[in-house]
Parts: structure tokens; C-alpha cells; sequence
């Protein structure tokens, strides 16, 4: 039987309770959707999915990246309403998508044109939300170009507009920017509602949004990170920080453990030399399973219960650490990349600062080799 040299464990039951956390800051009625594309984030979609929406919902939507990742939901049984944010760019991704009444995304006026001819040619009721362009340059209608989706537009078309949303640009770093994204989007609205648009929910805030701009919560928000525990950039210092659990941790197997004198070098390029006799202990995980080269002699890992440091270059299979302080340790013993052992913590937002980068970068590199493993109790 082959054990696994490292695996991710997904507390389940950290992810609901973090969905209601999140949901019990929120100005009532708005609601809760939560982001699980890209796997969840690398936490798992299917299991997570289950987890917020059974035995009842914690969250009212759930939402991915493109068709397929919805797809795979729906085939494992979830029956949640599911939102894409990519528009469909072929007429069989619309089939597909009322086939399973998956909602998608009208991104432009072309756009609502071709789901307009489709629906009426076949006889379909698609389900879309219209989005926004407000300064992101990415997806969405222009706000500039609004108007001309609004002449357009027809309220006896056979499309259902679930909401209208737009997405912040500098939600963690600039609330003037995101104040005045928020006006230009509303702005947008009333314009729409004064050609006849309907009256749909309105959203525009994710994680970052909801710590920093919490009127501008509107009808709902997507929320990814926070249903994991973990914070955006700009929110580690946030209150809420406390309240919210990580829900994965990453857990790696020593597969050696030896002395090394002073001036040895370590991995390939001897970019690290032993200052001093040291133990250095081999743990079997590397860039292949997700982590990150460019952590390289710079990233605490736990062992032991205490905070050790990685030393030499991160290899594709394996990486060393320092095991010096840590007495009695033995091959077959578990380090702890991200998350908790005993008093020795190590955050996934640690490695991000080390990083330059964000957190859901990270855990979204997670790919199939490390195994995981879930974690769940009497979910209420």
C-alpha cells in the first residue's frame, strides 16, 4: 500500500461554519454566494459544495469560472443554482447550459443577441446575468456602452436576468476607486431601470469589498476566500480575521533526516550553506505538488511543534529544512506547510507576503498529486 509523502486535510465543517460567519455580517437580506471556482480554490468543489448547500444552504449561490466546473457539479448530484462568470462564446455552451439550467454571463450587447436568436430558435427560458463593465477592462458591458445595451434590451425576450453585477478593481488597496467603481455601477442600474429593466438583485463586492467597502454589500456578494478562512491582502489585521478558521491544511511526510557540517550545502546550486553542524530533514513535497519554487530559503514551515525554516532550492519532489532545534525527530514524521502543530502556525497569507502575490494563487496550484483528505462532523 503506497502512503502519500504529502496531503492537504479540508475541515469541512470550518467551511460552513465560515459561510455563516460571513453571512452574519452581512446587512440583512443580502445574500450569500460563494465563489468555489477553480476547484474551490483547491479545497475540493464537489465536497465543498455539499458542505454549504446540505443539509440546508448556508449559501443561496454557488458560483464558478467556466461551464465544465459547473457541469461536474451538477453530474455529482449538486442542485444548487449555479452562476458562471465566463460568457459563452459557442452556441452549444447555451445548450449545454439550459440543459442543466446552469446561469451564464451576457458580457456584451453581441452577446445578448446571439442568446436572444438561440432561445427564441429553440423554444429555451436561458437564465443570465448581465455584467458590468466599471473599470476592471476585463468582461462585462462597458458602462460607457450601457445605453446601447439598454435600446437593445426587451422584456419579452426569452431571457431571465437573474442579477446585474460588476467586479472592484482595488478592493484592497484603494476604497476611492472602489467608491467611485460602485457609483459608476449604480449609475449604470438606474439608467437600465429607466429604459423598464427589471428590479434583480445587484452585486459587486467579493472578500475584500465585504471587509472594506460594507456598503456596498448591496443584494448580495461573492465570497471566496473568507468561506475558506482566509483573509484578502488588505484584511489580516481585520476583526474578522479571529472569527474565521483556515479550512485547509497542508501536511508533508520527513523522508530523511541526516547531519550536515558546517559549509555542506544544501539542494541543487548550494544556494544555502549549513553556517554551522546542522540536522536537516527532507520532507517529500516540492513544486510539483503546488509549492512554490520562489519560496526557496525563505518560508517557515512547522515541525515538531515549533517554527523551522526551509533551506536550499525547492526541487520538484522534495524540500529540506532546517530540523536542527527539533530533538527526537524521526523518518515518517509529518511538517506542517500550512496550517497548525500545536502552538506552531504557519498561514497561507504568510506565504503569499513572502510571495508578492495572493493567497487563492496559491491554493488554486494545488493540483491532483497531494491527496486530500475531508474532515467533517454533524453539520448544522
Amino acid at each position: 500500500m503506497a502512503h502519500p509523502t504529502n496531503w492537504l486535510e479540508v475541515d469541512l465543517d470550518a467551511v460552513r461554519a465560515n459561510a455563516q460567519t460571513v453571512r452574519a455580517i452581512l446587512p440583512h437580506p443580502a445574500e450569500l454566494w460563494a465563489v468555489i471556482k477553480a476547484d474551490a480554490y483547491g479545497h475540493g468543489a464537489v465536497e465543498v459544495a455539499r458542505a454549504l448547500t446540505q443539509p440546508h444552504p448556508v449559501a443561496q449561490r454557488l458560483i464558478v469560472a467556466t461551464l465544465d466546473e459547473a457541469v461536474t457539479l451538477c453530474e455529482a448530484g449538486i442542485g444548487a443554482s449555479l452562476m458562471t462568470l465566463y460568457p459563452y462564446t459557442y452556441p452549444d455552451e447555451w445548450e449545454t447550459a439550459h440543459h442543466y439550467q446552469i446561469e451564464g454571463v451576457i458580457d456584451s450587447v453581441e452577446g445578448y443577441q446571439q442568446a436572444c436568436r438561440l432561445a427564441e430558435r429553440n423554444g429555451w427560458l436561458l437564465k443570465t446575468h448581465l455584467e458590468i463593465d466599471t473599470g476592471m477592462s476585463r468582461l462585462g458591458i462597458p458602462a460607457t456602452q450601457v445605453e446601447r445595451f439598454a435600446e437593445q434590451w426587451t422584456p419579452n425576450a426569452p431571457l431571465q436576468i437573474v442579477s446585474v453585477f460588476t467586479h472592484f478593481a482595488s478592493a484592497d488597496s484603494d476604497n476611492t476607486l472602489t467608491r467611485q467603481q460602485l457609483e459608476t455601477f449604480l449609475e449604470a442600474v438606474r439608467l437600465l431601470k429607466a429604459r423598464g429593466f427589471p428590479s434583480v438583485p445587484l452585486h459587486a463586492c467579493a472578500s475584500a469589498g465585504i471587509l472594506n467597502l460594507p456598503d456596498g454589500t448591496l443584494d448580495a456578494v461573492r465570497c471566496g476566500l473568507m468561506v475558506y478562512g482566509v483573509m484578502p491582502t488588505s484584511g489580516t489585521e481585520h476583526p474578522l480575521a479571529q472569527r474565521l478558521k483556515p479550512a485547509l491544511t497542508w501536511r508533508a511526510r520527513v523522508l530523511s533526516v541526516r547531519e550536515i557540517p558546517a559549509g555542506q550545502g544544501v539542494s541543487y546550486g548550494w544556494r544555502f550553506r549549513a553556517p554551522r553542524p546542522m540536522k536537516v530533514a527532507t520532507l517529500g513535497v516540492g513544486y510539483a505538488d503546488g509549492y512554490p519554487i520562489g519560496l526557496s530559503n525563505q518560508t517557515p514551515i512547522a515541525l515538531g511543534g515549533r517554527v523551522v525554516r526551509q533551506i536550499g532550492r525547492i526541487c520538484m519532489d522534495m524540500l529540506m529544512v532546517d530540523a536542527t532545534e527539533v530533538p527526537d525527530l524521526q523518518v515518517g514524521d509529518c511538517a506542517t506547510l500550512v496550517g497548525r502543530d500545536g502552538e506552531a502556525e504557519v498561514r497561507i497569507e504568510t506565504l503569499a507576503q513572502i510571495l508578492d502575490t495572493t493567497p487563492h494563487e496559491l491554493t488554486t496550484r494545488l493540483g491532483s498529486r497531494p491527496h486530500r483528505r475531508f474532515r467533517v462532523g454533524a453539520l448544522v
